[in-house]
Formats: C-alpha cells, structure tokens, sequence
C-alpha cells in the first residue's frame, strides 16, 4: 500500500513527497527532500543542504568539510526523503587548486561509499 494510501495521512515518505511524516519518540517530524548537491562547491552545497533542514556533516574519520574542492558523493542520495534535522554525509575532492598529492575525503566513483 503507498504512503499516500494510509488512513493516518502520513505521506509517502520513499519520495519525500509534501505531507510525509516520520514517527519517532517525540511525535511527528516533517519529511524533506535531500537536495541533489553533488557537483557543487562544499560551501554551496552545506548552504543548501542546510535551507532544507537539513544537516551537512563529513564521512567517519573526517573532522570537518574542506571548504574547497567539490563534493563527488552524498548520502542520503539527492531526491531521497529524510527528517528535518537529518545528516547529509558528503563527500569532498579536494579540487585543481588544492596541492598534488592532496587527499580526497571520500570515494570518487558515483556508487556506494560504504565497503560492501
């Protein structure tokens, strides 16, 4: 049965549609589409990720976001549904400016980020 079907009017979460609803111990929390923020500057995407309520942080092992480069990767994936408040992890390339040799913060390929 869809989302949209429900008899308690929760809204069908899988497409972050208008009127989604996520349950948990302190009642009913909006549902938001994550932005697609991939391709962007990390400054650009964490202002976007964070105008629709959302909550741009760095994968495991990485204290903070370089503010240069671009981000390769994003999880929860851009057009997903999410929380208010939820994390989007991104993924950053450091990008032509930073030295050769530079780290990136996470994968470069376009698949799942998380060792299968």
């Amino acid at each position: 049965m869809s989302g949209r079907n429900r008899p308690d009017g929760v809204g069908d979460v899988s497409s972050g549609g208008v009127g989604a609803y996520n349950h948990d111990m302190h009642g009913r929390r909006p549902v938001t589409e994550v932005p697609d923020v991939v391709g962007l500057a990390p400054d650009d995407a964490c202002e976007i990720v964070r105008r629709a309520g959302l909550v741009p942080v760095p994968p495991d092992g990485v204290d903070e976001l370089p503010m240069s480069g671009i981000v390769t990767t994003q999880r929860p994936v851009g057009a997903a549904g999410a929380v208010e408040g939820a994390e989007v992890v991104l993924w950053v390339h450091p990008g032509k400016e930073s030295p050769v040799g530079a780290g990136v913060t996470g994968p470069l390929e376009t698949g799942s980020p998380d060792p299968a």
